[in-house]
């Protein structure tokens, strides 16, 4: 796969139209621990230099293997801070809450490709629950989606509305 260095979009709303259930917010946290797996053992198969490195949600320390992106009712993380690599850290909530900002911005980084991934595979594990629009394009949608496809043999429909041109 070629090498493509990471365009400078990178904005993501993600609003929660209502609590995720508890089984659906376990498959989706499976899914996201698989998606993270593979993210670590075959990086070059995501095309992004440089690779995309997944940290805590500080961005300062890198998450191994045995790390979690998953908390109680919550997925998060950032990208590497001490390269400069990070933006807004990623929050993804299980359950609505008024303080819930819903927003992540990447700057292009390379840990957008995991920030994609998880709102794809959210989208696909509650597709009514999310409303998600991002200034990034269909096609990049749709690479994140042919890997997840490739890499987890999870076929992804992208939703409506994802790229509509948000400008921040």
């Amino acid at each position: 796969m070629p090498t493509l260095s990471a365009p400078k979009t990178g904005a993501f709303h993600f609003t929660l139209l209502q609590d995720i259930a508890q089984e659906d917010w376990f498959t989706l946290c499976r899914l996201v621990t698989q998606a993270h797996r593979q993210l670590r053992l075959k990086p070059e198969t995501t095309g992004i230099e440089p690779p995309p490195i997944i940290c805590n949600g500080a961005g300062i320390t890198p998450l191994r293997y045995d790390d979690s992106l998953i908390g109680l009712g919550v997925i998060v993380f950032n990208g590497e801070y001490h390269h400069q690599l990070s933006g807004d850290t990623f929050i993804l909530n299980q359950h609505r809450h008024p303080y819930d900002r819903g927003y992540c911005q990447t700057h292009g980084h390379p840990y957008r490709f995991m920030v994609m991934a998880v709102l794809l595979l959210a989208h696909h594990t509650c597709p009514t629950v999310w409303k998600i629009t991002s200034d990034v394009s269909g096609t990049e949608w749709q690479r994140v989606a042919h890997w997840l496809q490739a890499e987890l043999a999870i076929v992804i429909a992208l939703p409506n509305g994802i790229s509509t041109g948000i400008k921040t």
